[in-house]
């Protein structure tokens, strides 16, 4: 059993330092006029301009979102405005029968009972705040939106995307007398 261990331990050092001396491909992809701080496209600016709703879509240049976001949230803000209307008309009337021997002040409202104007009042009042609850993540989600295509702006999506699995001979430095062990292994291209 420790035999294993060690040899677990030894293969995870060997792999771990051969895994950090690869270099970072996502720079060397990047075409040569991205590689300029000036011209690179900032998750950063995309996130701080998402603050106004569609601007971190436009500048990431997703021009077809920003009709959705203002939708979502144009959609939103209709249900709260409607169901504050609907919890104000229904607290008047509830008020206005609780401290009024008048038994309605409303006329559309009179053959409801004092408890049923009650309950209809706390529903209309919790529609409200689930639309509230949909506005705010409306606003989220376009901020994340934003930040994640910025992220992913270079990334490549064309049809020429394929993976290739090889063996191959590595030879790794041994930490004894720095020879150079040979070992077996995979090689993963990703295209």
């Amino acid at each position: 059993m420790r035999t294993i261990l060690s040899f677990l331990i030894v293969f995870m050092l060997f792999v771990s330092t051969h895994a950090l001396a690869q270099k970072d491909s996502t720079i060397s992809a990047l075409p040569p006029s991205h590689t300029d701080p000036k011209n690179i496209h900032s998750p950063k600016i995309a996130t701080y301009l998402s603050i106004i709703p569609g601007a971190g879509q436009i500048y990431n240049k997703k021009y077809w979102k920003v009709p959705i976001i203002y939708a979502g949230l144009g959609t939103a803000a209709y249900f709260i405005y409607s169901y504050n209307q609907t919890t104000q008309l229904y607290r008047e009337e509830y008020v206005y029968r609780i401290n009024n021997d008048v038994p309605f002040h409303n006329p559309d409202l009179a053959e409801l009972p004092t408890a049923n104007i009650l309950g209809l009042k706390n529903a209309a009042q919790s529609k409200m705040e689930i639309a509230i609850a949909a506005f705010a993540i409306v606003y989220a989600l376009n901020i994340v939106d934003a930040a994640v295509d910025a992220h992913l702006y270079y990334f490549d999506v064309s049809d020429d995307l394929s993976m290739t699995i090889k063996p191959t001979l590595q030879f790794n430095q041994t930490f004894e007398n720095y020879s150079f062990a040979p070992g077996i292994g995979l090689k993963l291209k990703f295209k």
